[in-house]
């Protein structure tokens, strides 16, 4: 039905490839990869290959290990990102985190401690 490079041409896009709608509660520990957003409530550990976001109306209480996450919604845990975290306006993180680079857009909260990683921390996490 399909073949391998529709396949790739459609892994190239960003599209959402895993999701935990709004109003859908999820207790456990996630582990995956593609692009993964929680609308939802989430509760428990996140180790995810890919990029995350934790939308508007998500809410995240656990330790997230990522490449890069955008937080709109609310995180209460460590997050660690290979990449980018991008606290938006309305996103709060409550937790220590470890990332190559932060973003915090006016509005948004972080509280805890930030660790920037070096290039040979980050290939480690790899």
């Amino acid at each position: 039905m399909f073949n391998s490079s529709d396949k790739d041409k459609d892994k190239s896009i960003n599209k959402i490839e895993t999701l935990i709608g709004d109003g859908c509660t999820v207790i456990g520990s996630l582990k995956g990869e593609d692009l993964l957003k929680i609308d939802g409530y989430f509760e428990g550990n996140i180790i995810w290959q890919d990029d995350i976001i934790i939308g508007a109306t998500g809410y995240c209480k656990g330790d997230i290990s990522c490449k890069s996450a955008y937080i709109s919604g609310k995180v209460e845990g460590n997050i660690c990102c290979e990449g980018i975290l991008a606290v938006e306006s309305y996103g709060k993180v409550f937790g220590d985190v470890n990332v190559k680079n932060i973003i915090i857009r006016d509005g948004g909260i972080f509280q805890g401690k930030c660790t920037v990683l070096t290039p040979e921390e980050i290939t480690t996490i790899e």
